[in-house]
């Protein structure tokens, strides 16, 4: 990373009018060689990335009037304005972050004048020199102990979480230039996958890091021309296989597409690493992570005994970790769902203002940027939550709980094209929160899909334990539609003994326990009272 850093900085002073490509980066700042083929390895892009955030999380703790930053989606680096060494927490979200990425006021390297909102500065080219100088020495010297240590300082680890560590081992014993090229290119997706995840933190094999939660993702072909791969994730303490799965390797779109599956197998909310997590915190609300597990839980399940202990935890870990990104997205939502359920005294604060904080700690952050998305759809902007929400995908695309509830919202707003996101999330994650199913499944029920809402309301009911009340529902009111009123009879006395009521109870006081939006509780009232099952 320091080398990155200097060979950036270094052409930035030579002052060179050709952009960087990522060829150049590779061959020239990576030390890949003149073959190296940017259409087919994301290796330069990757870095950059990596790079990108640790200069974020430098600078956000070192309060020096003048940055670092690297453009989203640019291999430039520039010199402006550190915002965190300013930023008060009353600044509105619009000013604190941008939709193209880091909130940054970059001033030209050359003298020459640069504005934004109107202002207009100078700067020497001597001044520039000096602090680039500066910055670079001081950067340089730290980034091998903020890589080690998940880019937090000794100072600031006890107010972030120590998330699950995946180290990403190099396959061993490849002979052949063309497999090993393959393996590379894998690697290299995997690493750059994975980071799109905010509740795993990746290191690479040399990274030197120790941690309480650590597993290794390793791989190792299966035949001579590494056309068929076999990964494994490893608990290191134990050496307990958590995972397994073969990728098929002969194809780019298969590689990619079967990399992007086992990603999201591992690294999901409720995929592989959390569950294993969760069988070391079952029934634990402590504070951080264990508290996040508990969360995730509740949302995918939606148990209303739970509701009262995740949200104290939750408010409990904003008190402990208050400079956690992830964790303050995840306050945002934990806000919200206090809000419908007349429990808001549960937590301090404002969910809109988590997210904030949430985006002015990570900018690149999928689940920071989403919690913006949803604070604007909670606010009735439902322009304004497409657009955050839409980066949000773009930011990580494997992520199902944010696909999925942008659906959601979006069909909230009475935009049709919301389900194709909700779909989407459940075809790519078996294990999408109920929710999204629930919402699919009465959408089809709308459309006079009895059938297709019956059979996709069953599938998750019996794939999953715990309380699926969406879901429930949707079985209930589509066995009605269907003529199976003895069945639908049934589920409905079952759901209401759950709630602590006799099955003549009427729909309305049965929903009220479960659904906190009250026009959705309006909707599914008319839908019971056509359903006419009493």
């Amino acid at each position: 990373m320091s080398k990155l850093l200097r060979f950036l900085v270094d052409h930035k002073l030579l002052e060179e009018t050709t952009p960087l490509t990522a060829y150049a980066v590779a061959v020239d700042g990576l030390g890949r060689d003149d073959s190296f083929d940017t259409q087919i390895d994301s290796y330069p892009r990757v870095q950059i990335g990596r790079l990108r955030r640790m200069l974020d999380h430098f600078y956000l703790r070192e309060k020096s009037e003048s940055r670092l930053f690297i453009p989203y989606q640019h291999y430039e680096i520039i010199l402006g304005e550190n915002e965190s060494a300013s930023a008060t927490e009353d600044v509105p979200d619009e000013a604190l972050v941008s939709v193209e990425g880091p909130a940054a006021r970059p001033v030209e390297l050359d003298g020459a004048s640069s504005s934004l909102g109107g202002q207009t500065r100078r700067v020497r080219p001597v001044y520039v020199l000096a602090v680039l100088a500066a910055v670079v020495l001081l950067a340089a010297g730290t980034f091998y102990y903020l890589q080690k240590n998940d880019g937090v300082t000794a100072a600031a680890s006890a107010t972030t979480i120590a998330y699950p560590a995946i180290v990403v081992k190099e396959t061993e014993g490849i002979v052949d230039p063309e497999s090993r090229a393959k393996i590379a290119m894998a690697h290299s997706y995997l690493v750059g996958t994975l980071e799109k995840f905010d509740q795993v933190r990746i290191f690479e094999e040399d990274a030197g890091q120790a941690h309480p939660s650590q597993y290794f993702l390793e791989s190792s072909i299966l035949n001579d021309s590494a056309d068929r791969v076999q990964l494994r994730l490893v608990a290191s303490d134990t050496r307990e296989v958590i995972w397994s799965s073969r990728i098929e390797m002969t194809s780019t779109a298969s590689r990619e597409a079967e990399l992007d599956q086992a990603v999201i197998e591992i690294a999901g909310s409720y995929g592989k690493i959390a569950q294993h997590e969760l069988s070391k915190y079952r029934d634990d609300f402590a504070p951080g992570y264990p508290c996040l597990l508990q969360f995730h839980q509740y949302m995918r399940y939606r148990d209303s005994a739970n509701l009262e202990p995740v949200l104290l935890c939750m408010d409990s870990s904003a008190q402990r970790f208050p400079n956690d990104a992830y964790l303050m997205s995840m306050l945002a939502i934990a806000k919200n769902v206090a809000e419908q359920f007349g429990v808001e005294d549960k937590i301090a604060g404002s969910g809109k203002d988590f997210a904030v904080r949430a985006a002015k700690l990570d900018n690149n952050s999928a689940s920071a940027t989403f919690a913006i998305a949803q604070s604007a759809f909670y606010e009735g902007d439902c322009r304004r939550g497409v657009s955050w929400g839409e980066r949000a995908v773009s930011l990580n695309p494997l992520n199902s709980r944010i696909m999925g509830y942008l659906g959601i919202y979006m069909l909230t707003c009475g935009m049709p094209e919301g389900e194709a996101y909700a779909t989407k999330a459940l075809q790519m994650d078996s294990n999408a929160d109920l929710a999204v199913a629930a919402v699919v499944a009465m959408q089809k029920l709308r459309r006079g899909e009895a059938e297709a809402a019956q059979e996709l309301s069953s599938k998750y009911m019996d794939s999953v334990p715990g309380s699926a009340v969406g879901l429930e529902i949707s079985y209930i009111l589509s066995s009605a539609m269907l003529g199976e009123k003895e069945e639908a009879r049934k589920a409905w006395r079952l759901l209401a003994e759950r709630s602590g009521f006799p099955e003549t109870a009427e729909p309305r006081v049965v929903l009220n326990k479960w659904i906190g939006n009250p026009r959705l509780r309006r909707e599914l009232e008319a839908d019971f009272k056509k359903a006419k099952l009493y």
